[in-house]
Order: C-alpha cells, then structure tokens, then sequence
C-alpha cells in the first residue's frame, strides 16, 4: 500500500466531485481501497476490461487514483493502481457546488433527471425511518431498456410513454376517494451509457 494513502480526502474540484456522485465511479474506488489493476475491479464489478480502463483513466486524471506498481502476468506487466484516499469528504464550499449544479443546469433535462435521483433517494430514507419493519411498504419500481432503430422511432416511443402516462396519471387522479391513500410517481427516460463510457 501507498506510505501517502490519506485516510480522507477533501474534495474540493468540481470533476473530482462529479465522479464521485457517479456510482459506478464510486463502487471502483471502493474496490482500490488495496490496490488492484483494471482487469480485476472488471471481474469484481462483471465489466469488460475495456470499460474499465476508460474509468480509471477518468478517475487517474481527475487525481482520485493512482498507479503504484506492476506485476507481471505470464508474458503480460499489469499496472496496480489504488485509491489516494479510503473516504472522499465533499467540500461545502459554495463555489464548488454552485459550478456542479450550473453543469447540470446547462443541461436542462439532466438537472431535471439529478432532482428526481435526489428526491427519490430522500424519500427512501425517510420512508426507512418511519415504518415498521414487520410493515410492508407497498411500492413499485421498473429498470428496463429499449432499442431504437433510427430518430423518428425514439420520438414515437416518447410520445407515446408520455401519452400512456399521462392517461394513467388522469384515471387514478380522481378526488372521489374517501380513503386519500397517496402515492408518489416519479418517472425518467434517459440513454443508456454503452461501452467507453458514451451515451
């Protein structure tokens, strides 16, 4: 291990910040707490080597990891590489998060898409600490992917999820329950990030 390694590290720049609220990103430092090479944080995350490679270099250039030594591998020399620090501690200093939060603003629909994430995250929470555990909480999640075989397709499939949704929302949205049992729905539509990192 690193004689260097800090037991935490402050961060205090707007990439470091926006890689470590990328769980993908996060979960592969967990992995360099000792350090490992590419090919094996691939096999512990069910990666391919090549995915991998491209986040440590993010990660090796945002200065959140670092190489720390090879080994040889048969006819092959693996670089090791490990985490600079075991916890990453966000900065609270406003200019950092303002810039975080103006990158996303500049991208109207994402900002949108990082509130959800953040409210559906803060509603779990809470739910945990109000109910009982012997209570089960009724509640419904879908993680599914579609392919599209050109641009006009993608805007049906669009309209028309909108549409069903709508349409759903307007039935159960009636004021005539007596009962009032009230649910949240909170809905996304984004692209699938592929191999490399690309959208």
């Amino acid at each position: 291990m690193n004689i260097n390694k800090a037991k935490k590290m402050l961060v205090t720049e707007t990439e470091q910040l926006m890689m470590i609220r990328n769980s993908f990103k996060l979960e592969i430092l967990q992995h360099l707490i000792y350090p490992h090479s590419a090919s094996e944080v691939a096999k512990f995350m069910n990666q391919s080597p090549q995915k991998m490679n491209y986040h440590f270099k993010k990660l090796e250039n945002a200065g959140l990891i670092w190489k720390v030594g090879t080994r040889n591998i048969r006819n092959l020399v693996e670089v090791l590489y490990e985490s600079v620090a075991e916890q990453y501690v966000v900065t609270e200093k406003t200019d950092i998060q303002t810039e975080f939060i103006q990158q996303l603003k500049d991208q109207g629909p994402l900002m949108h898409l990082y509130d959800l994430s953040e409210q559906i995250k803060k509603d779990t929470v809470e739910l945990l600490n109000i109910v009982d555990d012997a209570v089960h909480v009724p509640s419904a999640a879908l993680d599914f992917q579609v392919q599209f075989v050109n641009e006009d397709e993608r805007k049906e499939f669009l309209n028309k999820y909108i549409e069903l949704v709508h349409d759903l929302v307007s039935k159960y949205q009636s004021e005539k329950s007596t009962e009032n049992i009230h649910f949240k729905a909170l809905m996304a539509v984004y692209p699938k990030i592929n191999e490399g990192g690309k959208a």
